[in-house]
């Protein structure tokens, strides 16, 4: 009798995505046999997420002709849920999810009746430091913190042959009898013909997955994962610690082959017309010039469509423009993560030891070659001040980037700065962890969680207008009640930007 897998997503967010880590189960699972189905939360009504308030706020170009999908009442998610456990009798239920998917879940999971022999699993950054946690919920009989590929092959095998699934590497099990929690750390990190050995299952997303707002219009976006992982020592970001993990057993910082990449591009353009590739590698242009050669020319002779990466002003070079210019996409936007205007808190606080002057002629370069560019700011970082914010807030005026995100520094456990916190009693460690555009949580002395909320809601007023207009953000700020003003000044910055 063929197995069955249900796969799982507590997506927080009212917009459809695709994970990185589903179709890659899927396809593993698809492979080794198994009949699956999947589930997730995307299209159950919640409050405001950070792409909503992001285009509310002045981040993202409004779409006037953006599609209204069908939106379920939250009520539904158990009811619907429940039945598919029901009907397609899974022997698995493989969820992936980071800490606020995680306590997401949470709010509704509990209410499920789950068959007690129905193995259930959590996989993805939350378990990296929170197997306890997941496992103390007494629901999730696994929890996977290693690399999924030498992970989800072992437990299917295990659960097929009723096996115990104690000592796989990269896990932490709750045995059933002793109540005791086994871990068992990673062996050797996977080569990168062994991560891409598999090609992805897309056949779980229909039309709506695909659409997505970008300047200002709709189109089909598809997200193309090319590369792993970032050799940089961020306070605020996992990077370090899943590099850790794997320390002296392997490379972790890897960039996908060329052949799979391509393959997949192939795949996914047979079933949909794609109009942007966002490209995920932690710093795409860190790649030696050889592979942003090939990469550019197949593009160019294979794709011809826009993409987006991500880098660091490091990588920027008139060179490796060059070489990006040759791959024949009509639009190709370069993002980088600037984080704060401020040398303090880019060195002490970050572990940056960014360069401001430079990042700002890095922009001036890429608008002058004609590339769209983004750029990703963080203010409520520990320690943070006022004044320091306005030094952000002033860079931004300086890059002029196209696209502007700003964010809230979220405390997520296993992080430097999390630790610091902690320690000096400013949070417990236990809090709900908010979206990055929600509110704070820190309760330091420099700066109140209120006014970081604030100051990240008006961030693009300040930075995009005028300073005659000064004075009337400053009211939106203090009254963010004055919804009439905000949304006037909201409507006149991208008047301003045509």
């Amino acid at each position: 009798m063929k197995k069955r897998i249900l796969l799982f997503w507590p997506n927080t967010s009212n917009r459809g995505r695709i994970t990185l880590s589903i179709p890659i189960l899927g396809g593993i699972a698809k492979n080794m046999g198994w009949e699956t189905q999947y589930f997730d939360t995307s299209f159950y009504r919640k409050s405001d997420d950070s792409f909503i308030d992001k285009e509310k706020t002045g981040a993202f170009k409004p779409v006037k002709e953006e599609i209204q999908l069908e939106v379920k009442s939250a009520n539904n998610i158990v009811l619907d849920l429940q039945k598919i456990i029901d009907d397609f009798q899974p022997d698995i239920i493989a969820i992936t999810g980071m800490t606020n998917d995680f306590q997401y879940m949470m709010t509704f999971f509990p209410q499920l009746n789950i068959p007690k022999e129905t193995v259930v699993v959590f996989g993805g950054i939350h378990a990296l430091h929170e197997s306890d946690e997941i496992l103390n919920t007494g629901m999730i009989d696994l929890s996977c913190f290693g690399q999924a590929e030498s992970i989800f092959p072992e437990i299917l095998k295990r659960v097929e042959h009723g096996r115990n699934l104690k000592d796989i590497p990269g896990t932490s099990y709750r045995s059933t009898l002793a109540q005791e929690i086994h871990t068992t750390y990673v062996e050797r990190a996977l080569s990168t013909e062994e991560i891409w050995e598999t090609e992805p299952d897309y056949s779980f997303y229909d039309d709506k997955y695909y659409s997505y707002p970008f300047d200002g219009k709709m189109v089909n976006m598809f997200w193309l994962e090319v590369g792993r992982g970032c050799p940089y020592n961020c306070t605020y970001c996992e990077a370090p610690q899943l590099r850790s993990l794997y320390k002296g057993k392997g490379r972790y910082v890897v960039t996908r082959p060329i052949d799979s990449i391509f393959n997949t591009v192939k795949n996914i353009l047979k079933e949909r017309t794609i109009d942007v590739f966002n490209i995920t590698h932690e710093c795409f242009l860190s790649q030696p010039n050889v592979w942003l050669k090939e990469f550019c020319r197949r593009w160019k002779k294979e794709v011809g469509k826009s993409f987006l990466i991500q880098t660091r002003t490091e990588t920027i070079t008139k060179e490796k423009l060059d070489i990006l210019q040759t791959s024949g996409a009509p639009i190709i936007q370069v993002g980088q993560g600037v984080e704060s205007g401020s040398k303090r808190i880019l060195k002490f606080i970050c572990n940056r030891r960014t360069n401001i002057d430079a990042v700002v002629k890095s922009y001036k370069i890429l608008n002058e070659r004609g590339f769209r560019t983004n750029a990703f700011y963080m203010i409520g970082f520990p320690t943070e001040t006022r004044e320091e914010i306005f030094e952000t807030i002033d860079l931004c005026k300086r890059i002029d980037s196209d696209i502007d995100s700003v964010s809230i520094f979220q405390p997520y456990p296993g992080l430097p700065l999390t630790k610091m916190c902690v320690d000096k009693g400013w949070m417990s460690g236990n809090e709900i962890i908010p979206s990055f555009t929600e509110k704070s949580i820190i309760n330091q002395p420099s700066i109140s969680p209120y006014e970081v909320s604030n100051l990240r809601r008006v961030f693009l007023l300040y930075a995009k207008l005028p300073n005659q207009y000064y004075r009337q953000v400053k009211i939106c700020e203090d009254n963010p009640q004055n919804t009439k003003l905000f949304n006037k000044l909201i409507k006149h910055r991208w008047e301003l930007s045509k």
